[in-house]
C-alpha cells in the first residue's frame, strides 16, 4: 500500500440522512474512508474491493456494507450491463434497534437475491421523486434493505495486515484533525516510541514519509473545501493548518502547481 488515505466527510451527504447513486459505468476510489456509512451494490460487474487491507473479488450481485473508518478501494472493471448503486447513509435514518448490530460491521452478501434487489432499485427510485411521503417511505423501505442485509449478510473480520496499528491510529487522527500541529514529538511521546522508529514504521506501512504524507493530506483537504465552500482562501489555510497566507499559498502551489485562487477558478469553470 502507498499513496494518500483519502477521508470524506459528511457534508458529503449534501444535508440529507441519505444520499444514493447509480453508476452504470467503471468504478474506481483509491484508498479511502469516510465518516458515515455507506451500502455498494454491485450488479454484473467484474472488479475488486480492498477492505482493511484485505482484497475481495466482485462476484455477481455482491454488496457491502461500510461502517465509519472502514479502509476501501474500489476498482471495477468495463463490462457491459454493469451497474452499481452506492448508498451513502448517516446514523439518523437508521432504526435504534438495529443501530447496534449495524456498527458490527463491515459486512458483504453475494448472490443478492429479490426481493433486495428490487428494494435497492425501488429505493432509487424515490430518492429521485418528489412524492409527498417521501422521507416516510425512504426511511422504512430503507430499514428493511438493512435488516436483510444483517439477517442474510456475513460479517467481515478483516485484519488490516499492512497497516500497522501505531501508524493506523496516527492516519486517524490527522484525518480528523488535519490542522492541529502534528509533528514526529507529538506522535513518538504519544505512542512512547523514539521519532526514528515512528518515522520509519510510517514510512515502511504508507509508502511516503510523515511529513510527506501530512502536507499531502492537507492539500486534499484544502482542495476540497476550495471546490465545495465559499470559504475565504486565508480561512482554508487556518483549517488545514498553516499560520499564515504566504504558507499556505506557498505550499499548495509547490504541490498542486496552482495557487488556491487559480485551482479554485478553474474547479468553478469546468462545472
Amino acid at each position: 500500500m502507498s499513496g494518500i488515505i483519502y477521508k470524506f466527510e459528511r457534508n458529503m451527504l449534501f444535508g440529507e440522512t441519505i444520499h444514493i447513486k447509480k453508476k452504470e459505468d467503471r468504478t474506481w476510489f483509491k484508498m479511502h474512508w469516510h465518516n458515515y456509512y455507506e451500502i455498494i451494490y454491485f450488479r454484473d460487474c467484474a472488479g475488486y474491493c480492498v477492505l482493511n487491507g484485505e482484497r475481495f473479488d466482485l462476484s455477481e450481485r455482491c454488496l457491502f456494507l461500510l461502517t465509519p473508518k472502514d479502509f476501501h478501494e474500489i476498482v471495477t472493471e468495463d463490462r457491459k450491463n454493469a451497474v452499481s448503486f452506492i448508498i451513502s447513509f448517516s446514523e439518523q435514518i437508521v432504526d435504534k434497534k438495529i443501530l447496534n448490530a449495524l456498527t458490527a460491521g463491515p459486512f458483504v452478501l453475494h448472490g443478492v437475491q429479490n426481493p433486495l434487489e428490487q428494494q435497492i432499485e425501488e429505493l432509487y427510485e424515490v430518492f429521485r421523486g418528489k412524492d409527498a411521503y417521501r422521507e416516510r417511505y425512504l426511511m422504512h423501505l430503507f430499514n428493511c434493505i438493512l435488516i436483510n442485509i444483517l439477517e442474510n449478510g456475513k460479517f467481515i473480520a478483516t485484519i488490516p495486515r499492512d497497516i500497522n496499528p501505531i501508524v493506523r491510529e496516527s492516519i486517524s487522527l490527522m484525518l480528523l484533525d488535519p490542522a492541529k500541529d502534528f509533528t514526529l514529538d507529538f506522535f513518538a511521546q504519544k505512542f512512547k516510541i523514539t521519532k526514528t522508529y515512528f518515522s520509519r514504521l510510517f514510512h515502511e506501512s504508507i509508502g511516503v514519509s510523515f511529513k510527506r504524507y501530512l502536507t499531502d493530506l492537507r492539500m486534499e483537504y484544502a482542495k476540497r473545501l476550495l471546490e465545495e465552500d465559499e470559504l475565504p482562501i486565508i480561512d482554508v489555510g487556518y483549517e488545514c493548518g498553516f499560520n499564515t497566507p504566504s504558507q499556505f499559498v506557498r505550499a499548495f502551489k509547490k504541490t498542486v502547481g496552482k495557487t488556491p485562487s487559480e485551482y479554485r477558478i478553474q474547479k468553478r469553470n469546468s462545472k
